[in-house]
């Protein structure tokens, strides 16, 4: 499943997926893609764009040490 969201200004995409990530000390390590677009080249700033299919990966107990961070800092607002 990709979850696909956009930004306010509907500049940027980014579609989230599960996947699993063959990494040096175990294979097949379950982990979550991110992967960043423009919706298109006409509307976007020449300062606000990104590279194509910009995109990184991240093991899901790493997102799950970043979920809790994101929670404990944005509860300080």
């Amino acid at each position: 499943m990709i979850l696909k969201t956009f930004d306010n200004n509907h500049w940027y995409s980014m579609e989230v997926e599960k996947c699993l990530w063959n990494n040096s000390e175990k294979n097949n390590e379950p982990a979550i893609s991110f992967e960043l677009n423009n919706v298109n080249n006409y509307d976007i700033p020449k300062h606000a764009k990104i590279p194509n299919e910009t995109g990184f990966i991240m093991s899901i107990e790493d997102a799950k040490y970043l979920k809790a961070f994101l929670e404990v800092a944005l509860n300080g607002l």
